[in-house]
């Protein structure tokens, strides 16, 4: 890549438009981009990144201030840059978005970022700064880091990677060669084995958990060794046998409490056959007396059953009675349903009657009402009559007087600028008048010193005059009267710095004059506006009085204004009631139309529905006088209550039949076991109840206590299984965790440079010795001829603190002794050359990495003004072969000597006045 044609305009230090050809600085070789301190220098290398990029080439650069605060309104902010790039011609130009003045009215406006890239081919990429810049780093090959890496030397930056300790170059290398993946992969195995570990360490805590967890008798013979494994005093494998001799201790004790309690058991059931013959025989004696008591209750039921029932059967004639009843209320039910069919709509006629009535009343109200709005809507309408006038009027006045407000505060603000304006004219001026003496001073003192110089020359002459040789000067053979020196004679380089200090003061005052020339045309022009406003807004008054005069009109003018804010406010409110009046005054007018037809309707639909109402009563009375009941309801509650009579008396008679005969039934049953049981009782029993019942309690206590000492057994048995499996599981699995935890030990610490007794060389620091050892390869080709072959850089393979992160230091190999040493003990000009040195191979390797992509034009910034003669030859020596082929380097240098050694020029110069910079090339 290399740039053709660079224009800026109101950019950086930059207030106006410049052009620079670059193609007049020739294909290759060294130019020189000089000026004094701050003139600008740097910017034109943040033009070109800006161009390419988007963004300057600084990173405390913020492309938010790019608009140079030196360009006038009309200037427009841009940065264009043409170059080629293999073999083909592209052209890009960016604006950054800032402030500017409206180009009509007053104010501020945003002038929009644009970007936009032309094609070999004409076309034209304008649709994002994104997709420019994307772009750009598809034609040139890197993006911006890798550009500002390759094009731009600062020496500084360099110098700090020459000096840095390993983990600062590991931090910088990781910038510029994306290593971070490997530092990735080395916390990666780092943190899987910090979990290996955390794994580790909690299986054995776990297998102390299980071992506390192990069941053993009080009376057990491992009791001893199995507080040991609680203890973890003891290995698994260990803890795991005493666990098996555990459960095969207990299966034994198990089988033989099993072989107790069936024998128990068995006994316990001969017993019980004992005990049950026992108690039958007691049961059938308490029986019997039992069965013999309710025969003879059994037969004083059975009579009184008998005598309910005949009396129930007596009740025949009462039942026929209700059922004649309930037969004439079925039949009357249609004339009741007619009869309720009538009442209902002799209600609801009233129930409309009663509504209509209500409405009539409330349609008499509303029209009252309705009479009375209208009548006030009328009075107030008539009231705002003037409304929309009144507030035409004071809407324009406050239109006037906003307006007179505008003018006046502007002439305030006129007035104060003024005054600063002056008040810089009498400081400049009083400058002026210091400088222009001490002008006038220095120059006095420049003409003695230039005629006591020609004095002591035309001395010096005359000394070296002789009788008969011709005077250089006349050429008269004679020389009758010789001229004297006299005095100190000041000699050229005196005369030349005592020039140098009058001329400089002289432009200095000529700069203020022409300062103080533009001050006195602005204050006059100022001056002219101000004087024209205060006769049309104040009146006849002088400048001195103007402000005080203008700030109480202003204060007159905001009461007035707040004044007219509160009229306008209630004449806003008139003219909307008016509207609104107007809108709702035939609204209300039909409502009461309205109103006035439907109490008409009204009184006409009430006359109608008492005709009806009368009608409908007389037929139900007609009705009515042949039924038993006075209403449908009146009949069914009869009707109803009668039904329930009735199938009341119809259960009491089939309850008292149904009492009798299972009274009866029953007396028969008891009968039968009392036969029974009198053959069973006349046997004998001879079976001791209490003695039986007495040994079944002690064999069942027997058993209780054998079961519970067998759930205890079976309870240990299956606990120290449990514990057993947890034991075997968890024992295989530590055994392979170990296995893991060794190696992703030694892994991590050789990742991480952390392994004991060895040095502290990261995986990171590894790969990145790669990239180091072709960069110190590439650097030593030209710190070897800078130095004359007398250093040369090595990566230093033994570290000097084995603590620190080491891989990446720097030692200098001096071959002038053959001593080995930091490149911190460098001089200040030889850290410069190996600084230099190592930049430009770095430069070299990132275009290698890059895929060969090649810059035809770098810069390298400042640097030089440390070196002594011989070392800045010997540097320039360097770039110039670093030029072979077909590249340019610019070097950005104020230094005096490079002028003289670098023809080719971008040559940066402040404006008189502070009003910016501007640049030109000097082809040489």
């Amino acid at each position: 890549m290399r740039p053709l044609k660079l224009t800026i305009s109101a950019f950086g230090p930059y207030a106006g438009k410049i052009e620079l050809d670059m193609t007049k600085l020739g294909e290759s070789g060294l130019y020189l981009i000089t000026g004094a301190t701050g003139s600008g220098k740097t910017s034109i290398f943040d033009a070109i990144a800006y161009a390419l990029y988007d963004k300057p080439s600084g990173e405390d650069r913020d492309d938010s201030n790019l608009r140079s605060k030196y360009a006038e309104d009309g200037v427009d902010t841009f940065v264009e840059l043409e170059f080629s790039c293999r073999g083909k011609v592209y052209k890009v130009k960016r604006n950054p978005e800032y402030k500017r003045n409206k180009l009509r009215g007053g104010g501020q406006t945003t002038q929009i970022a644009r970007s936009e890239l032309t094609l070999p081919d004409g076309k034209i990429i304008d649709k994002s700064k994104r997709e420019v810049t994307k772009a750009i780093e598809e034609i040139i090959g890197i993006d911006r880091n890798q550009f500002l890496q390759v094009a731009m030397i600062a020496q500084g930056d360099f110098r700090k990677v020459l000096l840095a300790d390993t983990e600062e170059r590991k931090r910088i290398f990781r910038q510029i060669f994306k290593t971070q993946r490997f530092q990735v992969l080395q916390d990666k195995i780092k943190d899987e084995f910090l979990k290996i570990d955390r794994e580790f360490k909690t299986s054995e805590t776990t297998l102390l958990n299980y071992a506390k967890t192990i069941c053993v008798g009080e009376d057990s013979d491992y009791l001893a060794d199995v507080e040991r494994a609680k203890n973890g005093e003891i290995s698994g494998s260990e803890t795991v046998e005493i666990i098996k001799k555990l459960i095969e201790t207990d299966e034994k004790k198990k089988d033989e409490l099993t072989a107790k309690i069936s024998e128990v058991e068995k006994s316990l059931s001969e017993v019980d056959i004992e005990i049950a013959k026992a108690k039958g025989y007691r049961k059938n004696e308490s029986d019997y007396k039992e069965k013999v008591g309710l025969v003879q209750r059994a037969l004083v039921d059975c009579t009184v059953a008998e005598e309910v029932l005949k009396e129930q059967k007596n009740k025949e004639s009462i039942r026929d009675e209700i059922a004649k009843k309930i037969t004439i209320i079925e039949n009357d039910l249609p004339s009741y349903q007619a009869l309720n069919e009538l009442q209902k709509e002799i209600f609801e006629i009233g129930r409309i009657i009663a509504k209509d009535t209500a409405s009539k009343e409330d349609n008499e109200s509303s029209i009252k009402g309705l009479n009375g709005e209208i009548a006030s809507l009328k009075e107030e309408l008539a009231a705002l009559d003037g409304a929309n006038v009144d507030l035409e009027r004071l809407n324009g006045e406050k239109t006037r007087l906003e307006e007179q407000r505008a003018r006046l505060t502007d002439l305030l603000k006129d007035l104060k600028d003024l005054s600063l304006k002056k008040d810089s004219l009498f400081s400049e001026q009083e400058k002026f008048s210091q400088i222009n003496g001490e002008s006038a001073d220095l120059l006095k003192t420049y003409a003695n010193m230039y005629k006591a110089f020609l004095d002591g020359q035309a001395g010096i002459m005359a000394s070296q005059l002789k009788e008969g040789e011709p005077c250089p000067v006349c050429g008269s053979l004679e020389h009758p009267i010789l001229a004297k020196a006299h005095g100190e004679v000041p000699t050229e380089e005196e005369l030349k710095k005592a020039k140098e200090r009058a001329e400089e003061k002289a432009n200095d005052a000529g700069e203020i004059s022409l300062k103080c020339a533009k001050l006195v045309g602005e204050v006059k022009t100022k001056e002219s506006a101000v004087n024209q406003s205060i006769a049309q807004l104040i009146g006849e008054i002088s400048i001195e009085n103007a402000e005080e005069k203008g700030n109480e009109k202003l204060l007159e003018l905001n009461l007035r204004i707040s004044e007219n804010a509160g009229e306008v406010t209630v004449a806003t409110e008139n003219a909307k009631r008016k509207e609104e009046i107007e809108k709702l005054l035939p609204q209300k007018e039909k409502e009461l139309e309205e109103q006035r037809e439907l109490s008409s309707n009204l009184d006409l639909e009430l006359k109608t529905l008492e005709t009806r109402k009368n009608i409908k009563e007389g037929q139900a009375k007609d009705l009515l006088g042949g039924l038993l009941y006075s209403s449908k309801e009146q009949a069914e509650k009869a009707y109803s209550e009668l039904t329930s009579e009735k199938a009341r008396l119809k259960k009491e008679l089939d309850d008292s039949q149904k009492d009798y005969d299972n009274k009866k039934d029953e007396l028969v049953k008891l009968q039968g076991e009392v036969t029974a049981l009198e053959k069973v009782v006349k046997t004998n029993c001879n079976i001791d109840l209490e003695e039986r019942t007495e040994t079944r309690d002690k064999l069942a206590k027997e058993k209780e206590e054998t079961v519970k000492e067998k759930e205890e057994v079976v309870s240990r048995i299956n606990a120290n299984k449990v514990c057993k499996d947890n034991f075997e599981s968890l024992i295989d699995k530590i055994k392979e965790t170990e296995k893991k935890h060794a190696w992703m030990n030694t892994l991590s610490k050789t990742a991480n440079g952390n392994l004991s007794e060895k040095e502290k060389f990261s995986f990171e620091a590894y790969v990145q010795t790669s990239y180091f050892d072709r960069i110190l390869h590439r650097a030593n080709l030209r710190l070897n001829k800078m130095s004359q072959g007398q250093y040369d850089m090595i990566r230093r393979e033994e570290p000097l603190d084995k603590r620190a992160q080491s891989g990446l230091d720097i030692d200098v190999i001096d071959h002038a002794n053959g001593s080995v040493r930091p490149a911190k003990t460098l001089s200040g000009g030889q850290q410069f050359l190996a600084s230099l040195s190592l930049a430009l191979g770095l430069s070299d390797e990132i275009q290698s990495s890059s895929g060969g992509v090649r810059l035809d034009t770098m810069f390298v910034d400042e640097g030089f003004g440390s070196l002594d003669g011989e070392t800045l030859r010997i540097a320039i020596k360097a770039l110039r072969e670093l030029t072979d082929g077909n590249r340019l380097v610019g070097i950005i240098s104020h230094v005096e000597e490079l002028k003289e050694k670098i023809d080719r020029q971008i040559v940066v110069e402040k404006l008189k006045g502070g009003y910016g910079s501007d640049c030109k090339i000097i082809e040489g």
